[in-house]
């Protein structure tokens, strides 16, 4: 074989030992990437769960809050102004009327 081809041979081998060198670094790159998004996407699902709850107990709080103002706001004979409490005293007088 001519020494050319030989040269050429060789620096085709070192040319294919540096690519495939840098595949493998690309490939463990990759890998450790997935690895740090599963991790992300785990944390950012219990994130969610955590907001869910939140939401849940905002929901059930501003509900309870509604039940209280409602019953404040319900009316009642006896806060109305024109309240006035009857006197049972002279019950036995107004009896007599009746006869």
């Amino acid at each position: 074989m001519p020494k050319d081809i030989e040269d050429v041979l060789k620096e085709l081998a070192k040319i294919t030992k540096q690519i495939s060198g840098v595949d493998n670094t690309l490939s463990n790159n990759v890998n450790d990437i997935k690895k740090a998004i599963k991790n992300l996407d785990k944390k950012i699902t219990k994130i969610l769960d955590k907001v869910e709850e939140l939401e849940v107990v905002m929901e059930v709080s501003e509900i309870m809050e509604d039940d209280e103002d409602d019953e404040e706001n319900e009316w009642n004979p006896y806060e109305s102004n024109n309240y006035e409490n009857e006197s049972y005293d002279n019950y036995d007088e107004d009896a007599e009327d009746f006869d």
